[in-house]
């Protein structure tokens, strides 16, 4: 019965690695999707910043697991830097749609021609 408990966890470690790669993967191909896009201004400064968040948040699970696995850090510093690393990632795309809302009120403020 141990046997087949040490062999689950092995799925769940392996399963908990792919994972974190196919986040940081989908925050990359957020940013090359972005970049391909060549926007300039406001819309292109928003989707870098989104990009660069969610890469960012991919990283954060991926070294969490990391500590965790590797370094055997304990559960509270892990998580205090696991969320201290989200926390950089929520900012940058607050950040990104703050700079999107300004653009667009001005951009609404002014009048069209008639």
């Amino acid at each position: 019965m141990n046997h087949h408990l040490n062999d689950f966890n092995d799925y769940l470690h392996f399963a908990s690695y792919a994972l974190d790669l196919v986040l940081i993967a989908a925050g990359f191909w957020m940013a090359a999707t972005a970049r391909q896009m060549q926007m300039r201004g406001a819309v292109g400064s928003t989707l870098r910043q989104v990009s660069v968040g969610a890469v960012v948040l991919g990283f954060a699970h991926l070294i969490e697991t990391v500590l965790f696995e590797v370094f055997d850090v304990g559960t509270e510093a892990n998580e205090l830097v696991h969320r201290v690393i989200i926390l950089i990632g929520f900012l940058y795309i607050a950040n990104g749609l703050r700079q999107f809302a300004r653009s667009l009120k001005s951009l609404l403020k002014v009048k069209a021609p008639q």
